[in-house]
């Protein structure tokens, strides 16, 4: 349930973060781009699905608080193998959290435009904390190359649509 839940929640992720520039690429996933909220929102559920079931997995059984177990477990900041991955995933799930609480138009209209897509555009921060997320901890110990061919065409996928859209809109703009 954690493994199948995180790798959808990725997947879901790297659509999402290419619906905007594929709209810029071809106006014809624009009917996408109105919805994509919901596809954040559902990202989200499942990311927290992903995160409730992996602290009652390794934090629930302690003397401690779960949550603070999830902080206090694990302090090697100095290593990369054992880096305290799952810090990450929590301050990832908090910025999706915000970002689902606040995906409708009401506050989008009582936020203003400039704050509420400010707040959105969090979703990279989180990205890169996701991405982090594995790559410090469970792909560290995966024998089957796949989840990693996955992370890496979809990563490298998102930054070559993200430049291509970049780079059509200055186009645009110069002519402009």
């Amino acid at each position: 349930l954690i493994r199948s839940t995180s790798t959808l929640a990725v997947l879901l992720l790297h659509v999402i973060l290419s619906i905007g520039p594929l709209t810029r690429i071809n106006k014809k996933f624009l009917p996408l781009l109105y919805n994509r909220r919901h596809l954040g929102v559902t990202m989200f559920f499942i990311a927290a699905i992903h995160g409730v079931f992996g602290i009652i997995q390794f934090h629930t059984l302690g003397n401690v608080n779960p949550i603070v177990s999830l902080f206090t477990s694990n302090t090697r900041f100095d290593s990369l193998s054992g880096f305290p991955f799952q810090a990450l995933g929590f301050f990832a799930l908090v910025i999706f959290f915000l970002m689902a609480i606040t995906s409708h138009d009401f506050w989008l209209h009582n936020l203003s435009p400039k704050v509420w897509k400010t707040l959105h555009m969090f979703v990279y921060a989180a990205y890169f904390l996701v991405i982090l997320h594995v790559m410090l901890g469970v792909i560290q110990f995966e024998t089957n190359p796949v989840f990693i061919i996955i992370l890496f065409v979809g990563t490298t996928t998102l930054i070559t649509l993200h430049m291509i859209a970049g780079t059509r809109e200055v186009q645009i703009d110069n002519i402009k």
